[in-house]
Formats: C-alpha cells, sequence, structure tokens
C-alpha cells in the first residue's frame, strides 16, 4: 500500500514540475540589430510583451481580450478581474519592468500588486528579475461603479490600457475593453411555487412516505 501511494505521488510532484514548467512562454526569438553605419551589432535589451485580458462574465475559468456588444456584459457593481501577462520575449534578462495600469473613469480598484494612485485611477507595480523568455501574471480587480454612472442599458468600449516599461525605456501597451449593463434583464427572482407545481410534487412524496413506513417496519421485526 505504501508504495502505491509513494508511486502516486511522485507522478503527482513530475505533473507539478511539468506545469511549473509550461508556466513560462519562450517566444524563440532572436533579435537582429545594427548600428548607424548597417553594421550588425548585439541587441540591447529592447523586446517586452504585454498582454491584458479580462474575465468573462459568463464562464469564471475563461478570460477575454475584450467583451463585446455581442458578448454578455457585466452588470453595474460588480466586481471585475482582469489578467496581466508580461512577456520578456529577448535573451536577456529584466532587472525591472515596471506596469502602470490606466482605469477607465467608470471603475474603481479594488486589489491588486503595487501601488494605487486614486487621483489619477491607475495602478503601477514592479516586475524584478523577468529572465529571458519568462512570462508573469498579476491580477487586477476593480469594480464597476453604479448604474447612474452609465449613460445607456448597455455601454461598451470601456476601455483599460496597461502599460510595460523595461529598463531601458522599451514599453509595450495592451487594452482590454467591457461591456456594463444597468437593466437586469429576465427574472431577478425565483418564482414562488403554486399549488399546481406541488400538486404535480405529491404523488411522489406519497410514495416515498410509504416506503419508508415499510423500511421502517422491516427494522422493528425480531
Amino acid at each position: 500500500m505504501k508504495s502505491i501511494f509513494a508511486l502516486a505521488t511522485a507522478i503527482s510532484l513530475s505533473f507539478l514540475a511539468f506545469g511549473a514548467q509550461t508556466v513560462h512562454a519562450d517566444y524563440g526569438e532572436t533579435p537582429t540589430c545594427t548600428n548607424q553605419y548597417g553594421n550588425e551589432v548585439e541587441c540591447p535589451p529592447n523586446h517586452i510583451v504585454i498582454n491584458k485580458k479580462v474575465r468573462s462574465a459568463t464562464n469564471a475559468n475563461v478570460f477575454v481580450e475584450n467583451i463585446t456588444s455581442t458578448d454578455t456584459a457585466y452588470s453595474a457593481g460588480s466586481e471585475i478581474e482582469y489578467d496581466i501577462a508580461v512577456t520578456n520575449t529577448s535573451n536577456t534578462d529584466f532587472a525591472t519592468v515596471t506596469v502602470i495600469d490606466v482605469f477607465p473613469a467608470s471603475v474603481t480598484f479594488v486589489s491588486g500588486p503595487g501601488r494605487y494612485e486614486a487621483n489619477q485611477n491607475k495602478l503601477t507595480y514592479e516586475i524584478s528579475n523577468l529572465k529571458a523568455g519568462q512570462t508573469v501574471h498579476d491580477r487586477v480587480v476593480v469594480k464597476a461603479k453604479d448604474a447612474s454612472a452609465f449613460p445607456n442599458d448597455v455601454t461598451c468600449d470601456i476601455v483599460n490600457t496597461a502599460t510595460a516599461t523595461g529598463p531601458g525605456g522599451q514599453s509595450d501597451q495592451d487594452t482590454a475593453s467591457l461591456c456594463i449593463q444597468t437593466k437586469i434583464m429576465g427574472a431577478t427572482t425565483l418564482p414562488v411555487a403554486g399549488f399546481e407545481d406541488w400538486a404535480f410534487v405529491l404523488p411522489f412524496l406519497a410514495m416515498a412516505v410509504i416506503g419508508f413506513g415499510i423500511l421502517g417496519k422491516g427494522a422493528m421485526r425480531p
């Protein structure tokens, strides 16, 4: 029994190790640079990519590039989570990468790494020692304002902009947009069961009571 448990543990650890390796994306890019005379020289560490996604309003396990008018919108007052992925696509490690996330006026900051400046409605944080080929993910949560902040029943093109800047001043920017609805579509509460609903269930309840009675009598026999 112990050997089976040990084997299962080893397999589980192997899968965890494999999963940890696949977290870091390697783009396999070897940049080519030239100087003012047209001669090929070693490239400075100037390759960085940022990708911002927003969690789907209908599937908590899915992040999408944008939520458009054809998708299910978030409700006013709800919390919204973003995923920010920063990748070093160069062949040189970055000592520090600074990420600035600017939120639209219709949402307020809830949680995330770094420091938040309310007067500018932006979040700033740093990623230390971003190795060549490595991708780092961070999560940021905001809250949509109440219905009075939105002009329409459904307001789209609410854009959130994130920028990543490397140690040499190189940078990349990405956006994620979403829609907010202020009018709740369909029923907001479950309907109260009427007599007709209970009448349909009563025969099954009666059968259950009879069955328990028979089982009880059987258990009481010596």
